[in-house]
């Protein structure tokens, strides 16, 4: 049986830092309410059909190959239609590579990055709201 603290040692914070090879470190809620993809904050999104180009963290211009596109209930019976696209990303010392997130305009949320439970579950599924790992 593993000790009790040795075991959240390892929980994940209620914020993480996620390192995009991409991008640079951000700042990423963990949201296990969310069961759709992860979600990066992307704004004057250009589609191109099979890629998308847009700003995101640091005003940096990313242009991605869209994977899907995904309908998302954003309360109230609206539905937003979000590009997917995959990133290579490290968290914790662990590398993730080709990793989903929908692009979504995240300019009022504080952190520009969700985690969804389905990616949560690879980095093990427990999550300590006490815990703090981000960059800042």
């Amino acid at each position: 049986m593993i000790p009790f603290n040795l075991f959240f040692e390892k929980a994940l914070g209620l914020i993480e830092t996620v390192t995009f090879k991409d991008i640079g470190p951000v700042s990423a809620k963990v949201d296990s309410g969310n069961g759709a993809y992860n979600v990066l904050h992307g704004l004057k999104i250009s589609d191109y059909g099979d890629s998308i180009n847009f700003k995101t963290v640091g005003n940096k211009g990313i242009t991605k190959k869209v994977q899907e596109y995904i309908d998302i209930n954003i309360g109230s019976g609206n539905i937003e239609k979000r590009p997917v696209v995959l990133f290579d990303i490290v968290v914790g010392e662990k590398q993730y590579p080709n990793t989903p997130f929908s692009i979504a305009d995240r300019s009022q949320n504080e952190q520009k990055v969700l985690l969804g439970k389905n990616f949560i579950e690879k980095l093990g599924g427990i999550i300590d709201v006490t815990k703090n790992n981000n960059i800042s």
